[in-house]
């Protein structure tokens, strides 16, 4: 059975890949890891491992040898970074022609955006990362995971499990086990900013320390 190819974040969510790799060894499931750097690190325990090939030494046409393509998360700069990576992007076009399953998770969603028109996607509830899906045609749903066309998308790291399971039903040609219905509520998410009734009260009890300290000085 082809190996798996994961790119993941150079400060990888420790939860999602390791649960990840995990579940695909529990499957009987082979795998290589890629990302930004030779050296990865958990974005929370910072813990180190070297890995064998950055995400730039793999081309679009080694591709095809693989069993699947998927995107782990990590450190939001570093996810992002992987947004608008055109070597990505050769990457996962190569995975859509050769009909291969394609897989992303919380902030690493949008790095499917440019091969997801007309595809139903779970995005994690920000803003930037629901508008960027939306430009290129995909489907926002409201729900913690979505499969559809070759494609299995999770909103967050707490679905992790059900999202490599359902990514290993896709590699192995299984009827997909998760079945979720729409509540119809629809998480309009934050921009990344703080909102101005937040900021005004950080600001007056700034204010009020300061004139607190003033009259502490004057005894």
């Amino acid at each position: 059975m082809s190996p798996v190819l994961i790119v993941c974040a150079k400060r990888y969510n420790g939860h999602e890949l390791w649960t990840l790799l995990g579940t695909l060894v529990e499957r009987g499931h082979a795998f290589e890891v890629v990302s930004q750097d030779l050296v990865i690190k958990d974005e929370k325990t910072h813990e180190g491992h070297i890995i064998n090939r950055t995400l730039w030494d793999v081309t679009p046409g080694e591709v095809g040898d693989y069993g699947a393509l998927v995107i782990v998360s990590g450190n939001p700069d570093d996810t992002e970074s992987m947004w608008e990576d055109t070597h990505i992007h050769s990457l996962l076009w190569a995975a859509r022609k050769a009909d291969l399953p394609i897989g992303a998770i919380c902030m690493a969603v949008p790095v499917l955006a440019p091969v997801c028109e007309g595809v139903k996607v779970s995005p994690f509830p920000v803003l930037r990362a629901k508008q960027r899906l939306k430009d290129h045609g995909a489907l926002l749903q409201n729900l913690t995971i979505s499969i559809d066309k070759r494609t299995v998308t999770a909103e967050n790291q707490f679905c992790t499990v059900m999202w490599a399971e359902e990514i290993c039903n896709m590699i192995e040609g299984k009827p997909p086990e998760v079945q979720l219905v729409e509540s119809g509520f629809d998480p309009k998410g934050l921009e990344r900013m703080m909102m101005p009734e937040v900021r005004e009260a950080i600001d007056e009890a700034r204010g009020y320390k300061m004139v607190m300290r003033k009259d502490q000085d004057k005894k």
